[in-house]
């Protein structure tokens, strides 16, 4: 770990990279809902074959989604301003997607337990997934990376956590056009703050060298 980060700082670092290069996230971001939403459209159906198809096909689009904007939101905070064609490349996928599930399973076991238990499963647990693209990290490896580099720092990302969340309430009440850019620059300020605290990779200098 090589620092601390402050709250407000990653947001509106999260704002500044969004300015400064809107559009392909403005794109990513309708493409998510937009291909979403068509995958959940087809769980309207009566046939449970189709309801249970419909299910795989959604996690498998969020997961791809997720992937991809965190790829461009790394390569946005390394200062290489992505097109909208270098966020759709994967990177450790496999890892990625057992990263999610076992995410999942922790999460939902802090929930049989208390509630709260869930919100700080997941809290600590959030940068799993960015450790597995930038570090290249199995899921295992990144579930513990992730646990100490939040807990490094954490009330300032505690912090980050809620105004992150208030960003996003905003965006949603804005007649959800501003999920355009809550969104972005929620991812944003937390890759921002993950760069922060666990300092420089190789993974952008690799991914626009095999451009």
């Amino acid at each position: 770990m090589t620092g601390k980060v402050s709250a407000t700082d990653a947001v509106s670092a999260g704002w500044q990279l969004f300015k400064n290069n809107p559009l392909p996230w403005v794109l990513i971001t309708l493409a998510s809902v937009v291909v979403g939403s068509i995958a959940g459209q087809l769980a309207n159906s009566e046939s449970l074959g189709v309801v249970f198809s419909a299910q795989i096909i959604s996690f498998v689009v969020g997961l791809l989604f997720q992937a991809f904007i965190l790829r461009g939101a790394l390569l946005e905070v390394d200062g290489h301003r992505p097109a909208i064609g270098d966020f759709f490349k994967l990177h450790n996928f496999g890892w990625f997607v057992v990263a999610a599930i076992l995410v999942g399973i922790a999460t939902f076991v802090g929930l049989i337990g208390f509630i709260i238990g869930a919100f700080v499963v997941a809290f600590f647990l959030y940068w799993t997934q960015y450790f597995v693209v930038d570090r290249n990290m199995t899921a295992t490896d990144a579930i513990v990376s992730s646990f100490n580099a939040i807990k490094s720092d954490a009330g300032n990302l505690f912090a980050l956590a809620l105004l992150n969340v208030l960003i996003l309430v905003v965006g949603a009440l804005a007649l959800l056009v501003g999920l355009f850019v809550a969104i972005p620059v929620t991812t944003l300020a937390s890759v921002y703050a993950y760069r922060a605290i666990t300092g420089p990779s190789d993974f952008s200098r690799a991914a626009t060298a095999a451009v």
